[in-house]
């Protein structure tokens, strides 16, 4: 077992990684680079009950140092009390610091946590952009509340793409976007961030840099936006930014050439360095949305595609899966594997790993400690 490091041995970490001895070819400071790489990585997880092998494997990820925490999918809600006995005992989990406990709640038709765990719905951002800011207000608040309960610390919303396009199979025809009126938008993921926030939970903006427009989903290829896409749908998150509240941004798979490049989330692409850091000033948390969609594992394989995410800028891997047919594989000790051996090789500069670390840390430093208490 790699040994766990605390926050002090990690910052020392740090400084063997990035000092003048730099990393030899045999790579013997491997254990201290799989211990910084270990905060970049979100992981899914395959398994409903804390006996789950699935869940086993990632509890031991958590405890290792491997990953920074989990993303609760839909497949890992079962019954009430089992998704409780899994929550309480990764917050309980032998780990150097608190772990991410993410799920992707938005209300509408991405909502994890409702009847069907016996909790009360929350509406689409469709639905809430009809009526008041304040009634917008209340429904974010019970929202927050019911993660608050449960003990997740990280909700993976709001959505902050502009519904230019309502065909959009993936946010408008599923109500996910408050409206093609940045105005609106804004004003709508503003209740929404600040409600989560009194809780002690963070948010996250997506789909950088806006998916409203596109013609396909990235769930099931590439979304090329090069036609549709406009810098007015930068807007929002230019907006919320000088508000403080972008805590964290969310990076989609999207590709366009005329703007970008490539795929955002890889290094063909310039989203992250340029458009996002550059241009426009970010120097927050970016995550990517989850490599394991088929617009990114159709054209390379998951270690390629986890090194690619890091060398685009994004501080924050997610990776729910290896494969469609594979729910066996430790996603997150596989992950860190890669992203550890490409440091190794030189491949990734372990800097750029200090400074994403710095980032996360900054980041998470915003939780009330109700994850522990």
């Amino acid at each position: 077992m790699l040994r766990r490091f605390g926050r002090r041995s990690l910052a020392a970490a740090f400084l063997t990684l990035t000092g003048q001895t730099g990393l030899a070819a045999d790579c013997s400071k491997r254990p201290a680079t799989a211990q910084l790489v270990g905060p970049m990585i979100m992981a899914g997880f395959f398994g409903t009950k804390t006996s789950d092998p699935g869940f086993q494997q990632v509890l031991s990820d958590l405890e290792e140092g491997l990953i920074g925490g989990v993303v609760i999918l839909g497949r890992n809600v079962g019954t009430s009390d089992d998704l409780t006995a899994m929550i309480d005992r990764i917050r309980s989990c032998k780990c150097a610091s608190p772990p991410f406990i993410a799920i992707d709640d938005e209300g509408g038709s991405v909502e994890r946590l409702g009847s069907n765990v016996g909790l009360a719905e929350t509406p689409s951002a469709a639905e809430v952009a009809r009526g008041s800011i304040t009634a917008a207000r209340s429904a974010y608040t019970a929202l927050a509340e019911k993660l608050a309960t449960l003990h997740i610390n990280i909700n993976l919303a709001p959505v902050v793409d502009l519904n230019t396009n309502p065909s959009n199979p993936v946010i408008g025809q599923r109500q996910r976007s408050y409206g093609a009126d940045s105005d609106a938008v804004v004003r709508y993921a503003a209740a929404f961030i600040q409600a989560h926030r009194k809780k002690g939970i963070l948010t996250v903006l997506k789909h950088f840099p806006g998916h409203g427009s596109s013609t396909a989903d990235s769930h099931a290829g590439i979304a090329d936006v090069t036609t549709t896409w406009s810098p007015a749908e930068l807007k929002p998150y230019r907006r919320l930014m000088r508000r403080g509240l972008a805590g964290a941004i969310m990076v989609g798979h999207l590709a366009n050439s005329r703007r970008w490049g490539g795929v955002a989330t890889q290094s063909d692409g310039h989203a992250i360095d340029r458009l996002l850091r550059r241009d426009l000033g970010y120097d927050g948390v970016v995550m990517t949305d989850d490599l394991a969609m088929k617009a990114i594992l159709d054209a390379k394989p998951p270690a390629a595609a986890a090194i690619d995410a890091v060398k685009a800028g994004a501080d924050i891997i997610m990776f729910t899966k290896l494969s469609d047919a594979d729910q066996t594989s430790d996603v997150g000790r596989e992950i860190n594997r890669a992203l550890t051996a490409a440091v190794c090789s030189g491949e990734l500069k372990a800097g750029n790993l200090q400074r994403s670390a710095a980032r996360i840390r900054k980041w998470t430093s915003g939780w009330t400690q109700h994850g522990r208490s």
